[in-house]
Order: structure tokens, then sequence, then C-alpha cells
């Protein structure tokens, strides 16, 4: 899908670089313009593709990093998590806590190896190889990164706030949310791509989000993580995410040129 973007922008690429000061940093430094050429180039993945991905990547890195920092280093931040996760708890009751309980463990280690077995050998079974092996990048990678994060920062849970008791591991970041966007965002991916129509492409779109959002809002609201933690979880799992499309986009453009020779 990404690559069908560069398709749709290559005039409008081609002008840009006839303008008169792409030319003249053409004649003065060929090597530069040739670099910046090879960025914006279409048909070819490691061209405008990749730059789209990398700089979506670059971004998401940085607010990752900054969250990270303000985690650690910040007591505004820590008082700002702890004053979210008081509000939420003044507000809770029992028919919604017992609700989003039930929901969050389609979130539990459990409930994402079930749903991702399953997927998996429908996509084996449709000989979709690498949207296969792109779901199992995302869901297994942003599994273990998001161990080795726990251990590493080694924070503990708002447990004087939890509705129920936690499994024992560290709090950032959520474990929930990290596999929620790794894997709905992955399948909705696969989904727009196999759908034709947009009406029901934006349904999927919907629908993946409120399940992602409404994720990370139920381990807020249950006490179980803090906001930063959540949203921690939100980036990392979109950083797999990321990976994930690449590596579906990589494809996409191989089978292209395939059909074009």
């Amino acid at each position: 899908m990404l690559y069908k973007i560069p398709l749709l922008l290559s005039k409008k690429i081609k002008r840009f670089f006839q303008l008169p000061f792409m030319q003249r940093l053409k004649q003065k430094y060929p090597w530069l313009f040739a670099f910046i050429r090879k960025r914006f180039k279409t048909g070819d993945f490691f061209g405008l593709p990749f730059t789209i991905l990398i700089t979506l990547i670059f971004i998401n890195l940085s607010m990752l990093s900054e969250i990270t920092e303000h985690v650690v280093n910040s007591p505004k931040v820590k008082n700002l998590d702890t004053e979210v996760s008081g509000a939420f708890f003044n507000l809770r009751t029992p028919f919604i806590s017992l609700l989003l309980y039930y929901f969050t463990q389609a979130g539990s280690v459990y409930g994402v190896t079930a749903l991702t077995t399953l997927i998996s050998i429908l996509l084996l079974w449709k000989k979709r190889l690498y949207q296969l092996l792109a779901l199992l990048v995302s869901v297994l990678g942003s599994g273990i990164s998001m161990h080795f994060s726990k251990f590493y920062f080694h924070r503990e849970r708002p447990l004087n706030l939890a509705y129920y008791a936690t499994e024992g591991s560290f709090s950032f970041p959520s474990g929930h949310s990290t596999s929620a966007m790794a894997l709905v965002g992955v399948l909705c991916y696969i989904a727009v791509l196999e759908v034709k129509s947009n009406k029901v492409r934006s349904l999927i779109i919907i629908l993946g989000l409120s399940y992602i959002l409404l994720m990370g809002f139920s381990r807020i609201y249950l006490g179980v993580h803090f906001l930063t933690d959540v949203a921690a979880g939100f980036l990392l799992g979109l950083l797999w995410v990321l990976l994930a499309v690449g590596l579906m986009e990589y494809s996409a453009l191989k089978q292209l040129k395939r059909t074009k020779s």
C-alpha cells in the first residue's frame, strides 16, 4: 500500500527535481543531488517507500526516547502519572471495572498467543508467507523488546490502586498496550490490503484503533499501569508494526516488478 504513494506522487517528484534551485544543487553538489534523488526514487523499495518508513521510525523512536527519559528523570511526569491514575480510581465503578477486566484478558499473553496462532494458520493456508512473516516479526519482536524493557527499567506498578492482583511483572512499558498495537496494527494493515471497499477499510481502521485505545484505557482505569506505561507501549508496538509494514511493502514491490517483467 505504501508503495502506491510514490507511484501517485511520481509526477510531482519529477517536477520538484526540475525546479531551478534543485538544478543549481545538481550543478554545485552532484553527489548530494544524486543522494536526495535516490531517496525519492519511485518504484523501488529503497527509494521513497524506505524514506517514508525510516522517517516514521525516527519520529517514533524520538517520542519513545522522550517518554522514557521523562519517566526516569522528571518528577513532574511521575506526579502526572499518579494524578491520572488517582482520577481514574475515583471514577471507577464495579460494573465497568468487571467489564474491562474481562476485555483486557484478550491482551494477555494467552489471548495474544491464541489469536496470533489462529491468524498464522490462516495466512499459512492461504500461502501469504510475507504477511505471516510480518505478523510474527511484529508480535514476537514487540514481545521480546517489551520483556527486556520491563526488566531494564524495573518500574513498580501502582499496586495501591490496582483492581486486581497483577502477574508480578514490572510496569514500564505496558505489555497489553504493546501487544495490542503490534498485533492489531498489523492485522488492520493486512485487512486493508485485502479489502477493496473504502467504506469497509475505514470501518476496519476505526474498529482496530478503538480496540487498541480501549486496551490502553483499560490498563489505566484498572490501576495496573500508569499513563506513560501505556503511551510507551503504544509507541513500542507501533515501531514493530512499521518494521512489519516495511517487510510487506518490500514483498509487494518485488511482486509488482515480477508482473511487469
